[in-house]
């Protein structure tokens, strides 16, 4: 068996398309069962568990994709900026401690609490981060076969709990499991099986 099959299982268990929510109107959830039937396996994979990557320390001068981190809040820091896309939608998000510089040379406003959410494009700015940032997104957005809307979510602001529903690994707003609550609640399950 796969090491990662009860991850998969958790956030399959947890997903829209499959347990749907209250947030969720029928036509969406219709809608996204549609699209996980004609999904590729990696498109499927990135689905259910999103790829999450810090860009608050990436490197101008590099070309690689930076290596993705486990999508839980509990690994995110209030001075970060975190990419993360599923396949059908790419979120930025911002927390409230971020450099300014950074926030500077990415947007072209001097705090956090400046940035434009509603836009959904990242500024054409003129320096080394800007550019980075621009071309690791369309990096990321060339791997999927459909085009993902960019969000900006800041910390606390009121996108941000449909943010973390993408973060799998933490209890869901529907009351779902955590992934390590998953984990105990499986464990128990199959020593009762085998005992």
């Amino acid at each position: 068996m796969y090491e990662g099959t009860p991850l998969f299982v958790n956030s399959i268990i947890k997903s829209d398309a499959i347990a749907g929510c209250t947030d969720i109107t029928t036509d969406d959830r219709s809608w996204l069962m549609q699209m996980l039937l004609g999904m590729d396996v990696m498109s499927t994979h990135v689905y259910f568990y999103p790829r999450l990557i810090p860009v608050h320390d990436i490197n101008p001068d590099s070309d690689d994709i930076p290596t993705a981190m486990r999508c839980s809040v509990e690994r995110f820091s209030d001075s970060g900026v975190y990419l993360l896309e599923n396949g059908l939608m790419m979120f930025l998000w911002i927390g409230l401690h971020v450099s300014n510089d950074w926030v500077l040379s990415v947007f072209g406003v001097n705090s956090p609490a400046q940035i434009d959410i509603d836009s959904s494009k990242l500024l054409l700015l003129d320096n080394p981060l800007s550019l980075r940032l621009r071309n690791l997104v369309e990096k990321i957005r060339g791997q999927r076969s459909r085009y993902m809307k960019l969000a900006v979510v800041r910390q606390r602001d009121t996108l941000e709990p449909w943010f973390k529903q993408f973060l799998v690994e933490d209890k869901g707003a529907n009351a779902s499991a955590s992934y390590v609550d998953f984990l105990v609640h499986m464990h128990k399950e199959i020593r009762n099986i085998l005992s």
